[in-house]
Order: structure tokens, then C-alpha cells, then sequence
């Protein structure tokens, strides 16, 4: 829940109105959602890609039951955070329409070794503790405990800024679900920013 503030507006962190919303409904004059789709393309629109527009994905995808039970599968990840080896090449935070681009490393690479890149957040707070954004050490004990078999050996990183979604949605998305499929991933556990 959110402190009371005028409906119909979203606000920053300084108390600024950011943007006109549908406010989805109150509770005791408390705001009890926005609808912060329509708050994040407005801001996209108005200050970085005007052409931006959402991409609707409204069918479920098909039910694909574990081939083995989880303490038995590879688990591979995929983020958003915009990470990557700090030997590589960081993401174009400037681009935009985005970065559309994606980064591989080994789910063995030590955290300290690995930088974040992305324009749609401050990844200052995040890269004190990586794990926040790209769960590696929780992984890593649930592999120890045997809650599960094993992490597949590549982890997938994308910046989830992208505003101009096709490349992503036709080719470097495709690119990644066929290199999962390679490393025999059972599951990929999303990790969204």
C-alpha cells in the first residue's frame, strides 16, 4: 500500500508527478494500484523512444511438465539486469530503443567478477550485492542441498530496457532458446529487473 496521494497520478521518489494513470482502486483513501504499464510507456514515450509501443502477449504458453523432479534438474538463468563478465562488453545504456543485445558466462563465475550495464535502473545499490538481481549464490546452495540437480552451465543475460522489442522477440530471444535447449536446461528460472 501506498501513502494517500491525489488519484489519477504517479509519483517519483521526490514526491513529483510523473504522469497521469488509471488508478485501479483505493482502500480507505489509500492508492491500491496504478497501472504502472501505462506509467512505464509514457515515460518511454515522452523521454527516451517515442515510437515506443507495448507488445502484448496474451496466450499462455503450453503446460510443459519437468522431464525429472526438480531435485533431479538443471536449472539454467536468464536476467534482465544487465549482466555481464567485466571483461565484456557492457550493454549500450545509450541506445534509445535499447539494447537488445545479450551476454553468456560461465554459472560458475564468481560474482565479484561480473559488472552490471542497464539504463532502466541504478545498478550502483545492486552491484554491492548481485545477488538481488541474478540469485547465483541462493542457486548454488539449493544445488548443495540437493533442492536442486544441478545449474546449467551458461547463464543468460539480457538489459530488460528494450524498447524496440523485434530483434529481441525474432532473433537474439530465439538465439538464447536454442542455446537453453543446448546446455539441456529442465528449466529456466526467469530473473526479471
Amino acid at each position: 500500500m501506498y501513502p494517500a496521494r491525489p488519484l489519477g497520478h504517479a509519483w517519483d521518489n521526490h514526491g513529483l508527478v510523473l504522469t497521469e494513470v488509471e488508478v485501479i482502486g483505493t482502500v480507505n483513501g489509500v492508492v491500491d494500484g496504478v497501472d504502472f504499464a501505462q506509467v512505464e510507456r509514457d515515460h518511454v514515450r515522452n523521454r527516451l523512444y517515442p515510437d515506443f509501443a507495448w507488445r502484448a502477449h496474451d496466450a499462455f504458453s503450453p503446460l510443459n511438465p519437468l522431464p525429472r523432479p526438480l531435485s533431479e534438474a538443471r536449472v539454467a538463468v536468464v536476467t534482465t539486469a544487465g549482466a555481464h563478465h567485466r571483461s565484456d562488453r557492457p550493454f549500450d545504456t545509450s541506445a534509445a530503443a535499447g539494447d537488445p543485445s545479450f551476454r553468456s558466462f560461465p554459472s560458475h563465475t564468481p560474482l565479484a567478477e561480473l559488472a552490471l550495464s542497464h539504463g532502466g535502473y541504478d545498478t550502483r545499490r545492486a552491484g554491492q550485492d548481485p545477488n538481488v538481481v541474478l540469485p547465483l549464490d541462493a542457486l548454488r546452495a539449493a544445488v548443495w542441498d540437493a533442492q536442486i540437480g544441478e545449474l546449467a552451465p551458461t547463464v543468460y543475460a539480457f538489459m530488460g530496457y528494450v524498447a524496440d522489442a523485434a530483434p529481441l522477440v525474432h532473433d537474439t530471444g530465439p538465439a538464447v532458446a536454442r542455446r537453453l535447449r543446448e546446455d539441456g536446461a529442465d528449466l529456466v528460472l526467469l530473473v526479471p529487473t
